[in-house]
């Protein structure tokens, strides 16, 4: 709910002595929203606790945005339809701040909000449903630099690239044009580790561990892989082609039992092909990154060990692939039923 004005307010009947109770929130100086708007109810370790959703973070700082400020990072993200990049710490879940800009800034930063100080050339800022951001490639600029770190700001920009707003390219240029601003030394290095086509930030992050702390060649992402006969395997999120290992994120959705049941289904595919398969989840990211780390290894050392003989897969479509959505006529049924799902 967009925030609202004491003037507003007082014109449907809310005066000054009622915005003191419990039931309203000042988000800014002069504007209020419902106690209740925008949040939602969640369970942590601490019991239950409320939190204002993303979408209500940001409109709550819109009244901040004064003059020539913009929203930028992770909110200019969220509202351009980045929705992976929700302002919250992937490993704590605490809420990270919102990052509003402009020429000659002077405001003190508080826990919710940093102000920048920071030049804006016209081509820097768009609007958006009413509210003053950052273009996506500014906004994508400023979250690679100001990540927490360099896996951090590699799924800034993978995920920005994932939803179409960048090209990496794109960004390279714009960080030489940068040079020597703060943190384009992480933008650059950062640009060099990204890669278009991925499907989560969590798949960003188990490819990093794969390539910078493992040490294992770059793999494919969301490789489509068959067998000989020509059926569908399934798609793998990582793969190595020389060492047959298919590495797979496990999200959320996929502790449903239907999802959890074809996840079964896909990695006995993996398996009777001859590739052996890490399957890792955000516990394995978060909390268990060596015990990761000697898993990938091990399933590397022993599908560079298999016996290549027993081989039968392959990563050359059959004929039917390219039909299966435009003319499911030519698809065999049971082919048809896998391509469905894909």
């Amino acid at each position: 709910m967009p925030p609202r004005s004491i003037a507003a307010l007082a014109e449907i009947g809310v005066g000054r002595g009622r915005l003191q109770g419990k039931a309203w929130r000042k988000v800014a100086p002069g504007f209020y929203v419902p106690q209740g708007a925008g949040t939602v109810t969640e369970t942590s370790s601490d019991g239950q606790v409320r939190r204002r959703i993303s979408a209500q973070r940001i409109l709550d700082a819109v009244p901040l945005l004064e003059g020539e400020a913009a929203l930028g990072t992770w909110a200019a993200a969220y509202i351009l339809g980045a929705d992976w990049l929700d302002g919250r710490d992937p490993h704590t879940m605490a809420e990270l701040p919102l990052d509003i800009m402009a020429p000659n800034l002077k405001r003190r930063s508080t826990e919710a909000v940093t102000y920048h100080c920071s030049s804006l050339r016209a081509t820097d800022t768009w609007t958006r449903d009413g509210i003053r951001i950052t273009s996506p490639l500014r906004a994508t600029f400023d979250g690679a630099r100001w990540a927490t770190s360099l896996e951090e700001a590699v799924v800034f920009i993978d995920t920005m690239a994932a939803f179409a707003l960048i090209r990496i390219p794109d960004l390279a240029a714009y960080a030489t044009e940068h040079a020597g601003w703060s943190g384009v030394g992480q933008v650059v290095a950062a640009g060099q580790l990204a890669h278009p086509g991925v499907k989560s930030g969590w798949e960003t992050r188990l490819r990093l561990v794969w390539t910078r702390q493992v040490g294992l060649p770059t793999p494919m992402i969301n490789v489509p892989i068959f067998n000989r006969a020509g059926d569908f395997l399934g798609e793998a999120d990582l793969f190595d082609p020389d060492s047959g290992l298919v590495a797979e994120y496990d999200g959320g959705q996929h502790r449903a039992v239907s999802h959890h049941h074809n996840d079964n289904i896909r990695e006995e595919r993996f398996e009777s092909a001859n590739l052996v398969v890490v399957r890792a989840d955000k516990v394995d990211l978060r909390d268990e990154r060596e015990l990761l780390f000697h898993r990938l290894l091990d399933g590397y050392h022993r599908g560079q060990a298999r016996d290549r003989g027993r081989d039968d897969w392959t990563l050359t479509p059959p004929a039917w692939w390219a039909h299966r959505f435009t003319r499911p006529s030519q698809i065999p049924s049971q082919r048809r039923k896998i391509a469905a799902k894909t």
